[in-house]
């Protein structure tokens, strides 16, 4: 069984503190997390405080197949609602596992086919005793005015729902070692598109060329390559329009002696994304771009180096930026030099000027000392990092070098 993206004990921790008897999630991201299950449609996922009491899924009969194959939770309560039909009355043996594991998702909700997930997710609290307190319901999945709250003042009056987005947020600010490794496996094979993808690097290959190659290099790999809102591409991007901040859309211009070559994001792998950034120049760097990555670089790893438990993400966040100012860039500005990284993209700390988090084991976090210059290029470095007692430990690969190629 594949170890659970549940960071249990502090999710645990939090509940005690807050006197909650349960932790309910509806967001997709905080379902999958809560049970190792990215089910189709409308879910909760109900966490108890005490491990005597199991947990369970509520999720729709049209999404039975990510349950019972795909991303199996790691509980075996699972309540479906809805209407879908999948004939298994004629199957005969011999049958697959996977085929068995349908059959008898289908088979729970054919007996009496229940329509409402409310309902189900109330009786579980009745069924499970845990009425009587309160329960923390993430509020990020339901629809403003939906039917829980009221339904559950009605029906389990001496039982108080409270909001537990946030909840949810400080706990999976701690990663678990599943979490890393996939963040870890999405990093490894990012850094692999990188590379195929300046293995093309010459002069006259297209941004989307190359940002071809890269993709085709991640899915290889075993990664996706998600583009945002289905309508972005990778961010890559060549000489003059590396300035654009965050540019997804490559084009057609063609790669020229001295341009930079930058990237900015990943892959995802098993649901975990990766952000990190390089760049590279074709042929010979000109000095100010030497210079320029070098005090970039030099403010990053600045960053890096102070990424112990403990540390104050304001104070990680001068030290970045006082550092790259002297190593050459001194009209420098910026508004965070990093950020945590998790399932859905950014988590918190911000490595901010504003952001007093004091940095805690087990957090991932991504540093970087973007620039960008209209007229002249941008150029990014971004690694990822985990938070360890023993001091940082890299995810994605330590450079100390612009990378030259062609």
């Amino acid at each position: 069984m594949i170890p659970m993206l549940l960071n249990r004990e502090r999710a645990e921790e939090r509940m005690a503190e807050e006197r909650l008897e349960a932790l309910v999630a509806t967001s997709p991201a905080n379902v999958f997390y809560a049970s190792d299950c990215y089910p189709y449609g409308a879910s909760f996922a109900l966490l108890p405080l005490d491990r005597g009491v199991e947990p369970a899924l509520v999720t729709s009969i049209s999404g039975s197949t990510p349950v019972a194959l795909m991303s199996p939770p790691w509980f075996s309560d699972v309540r479906y609602y809805g209407e879908f039909y999948v004939e298994t009355g004629f199957a005969r043996e011999p049958l697959s596992e996977a085929e068995r594991a349908v059959i008898k998702s289908h088979e729970s909700w054919e007996e009496e086919r229940p329509s409402d997930p409310v309902a189900i997710l109330l009786g579980l609290l009745e069924e499970r005793g845990l009425t009587g307190g309160r329960i923390g319901v993430d509020e990020s999945g339901l629809a403003p005015g939906h039917p829980l709250w009221k339904r559950a003042e009605e029906q389990l009056p001496d039982t108080k729902l409270v909001p537990a987005r946030e909840t949810f947020t400080e706990i999976r600010m701690i990663k678990t070692a599943e979490e890393i490794r996939r963040i870890g496996e999405a990093t490894r094979i990012t850094e692999r598109g990188w590379e195929a993808a300046l293995g093309k690097a010459r002069p006259g290959i297209t941004e989307r060329e190359f940002a071809d190659a890269w993709q085709r290099a991640i899915i290889s790999e075993g990664g996706l390559s998600n583009a945002y809102l289905g309508a972005y591409w990778p961010p890559v991007a060549f000489g003059r329009r590396t300035a654009f901040s965050d540019i997804a859309q490559p084009s057609d211009y063609r790669l020229r002696e001295g341009d930079i070559i930058r990237f900015d994001g990943g892959a995802t792998y098993m649901g975990y994304p990766c952000d990190m950034a390089r760049a590279a120049v074709l042929g010979r760097a000109d000095e100010k771009l030497r210079r320029y990555w070098r005090a970039l670089w030099e403010g990053e790893q600045e960053a890096v180096s102070m990424a112990r438990p403990g540390a104050v993400a304001s104070e990680i966040f001068e030290a970045a930026v006082s550092r790259v100012r002297r190593g050459g860039i001194g009209h420098y500005r910026r508004h965070h030099t990093g950020h945590g990284w998790g399932l859905e993209g950014y988590d918190p700390p911000t490595i901010g000027p504003k952001d007093g988090t004091a940095l805690e084991e087990g957090m991932v976090l991504c540093f970087e000392t973007p620039y960008y210059e209209v007229g002249w290029g941008g150029l990014l470095h971004e690694d990822v990092v985990v938070v360890d007692k023993k001091g940082p430990r890299y995810l994605s690969t330590p450079e100390d070098e612009l990378r030259v190629v062609g």
